[in-house]
């Protein structure tokens, strides 16, 4: 990501996220309290991954709190342009027969087919080493980590089902095994989605849809 982007998503995402953590501490805090409070705070110097990792400590201590458009952790995976649209799914590890996570787990489609759904168009998959994506013809993209290379491509074909077919034109679509860190091997379902329909010049959805 180009040094001016994450300087732009850094400004707002202290704008918006900082006053978040800020709510969760009483007002006449101890030092130490204090303390957590700022290791969970966005500063003006922070890289895009030691932010997230501020925003995935303060998801953990408050798992409930963290509504904050919790698009935020994808940011890092798809460069949003201004104006560029997007739906976000958040998914939830799978714990047991109707018993659910956190929806912490983002999918971004950008450019999507605006439309709101009672249930999920997309599927529940099992996360894993295998990083799919798809770009699109904007260069606009869509990350998938799955359990293998046939789960990242059914996951990757039904978000193409539900994107503009105008940017699919000449999108090329590839699969990887990642290295280094060995990511989480769940089982994950969508909750919600929420859609963004001027990507970062609005911070909050224009509207929200959950699922059973």
């Amino acid at each position: 990501m180009p040094t001016r982007d994450w300087a732009s998503i850094r400004k707002t995402l202290i704008a918006v996220y900082n006053p978040t953590v800020q709510e969760k501490f009483a007002t006449n805090i101890s030092t130490n309290k204090e303390e957590q409070m700022n290791q969970l705070m966005i500063q003006s110097n922070d890289s895009s991954l030691i932010a997230q990792s501020r925003i995935t400590l303060f998801n953990l201590r408050f798992p409930s709190a963290l509504e904050v458009y919790s698009a935020v952790p994808e940011w890092w995976q798809v460069r949003i342009e201004a104006g560029r649209p997007q739906m976000i799914f958040m998914f939830a590890e799978v714990l047991g027969e109707r018993n659910f996570g956190s929806a912490k787990y983002p999918i971004s489609i950008p450019h999507p087919i605006v439309k709101h759904y009672q249930n999920s168009p997309l599927p529940d998959y099992q996360k894993g080493q295998y990083e799919g994506i798809l770009i699109l013809n904007d260069n606009s993209k869509v990350i998938i980590n799955a359990i293998s290379e046939e789960e990242a491509n059914r996951v990757l074909t039904a978000c193409k089902a539900i994107i503009i077919p105008d940017f699919l034109t000449n999108a090329i679509q590839k699969v990887s095994q990642r290295r280094g860190v060995e990511l989480l091997t769940i089982n994950v379902h969508a909750k919600r989605v929420d859609y963004f329909s001027t990507g970062l010049k609005k911070t909050k959805p224009d509207w929200t849809d959950t699922f059973p």
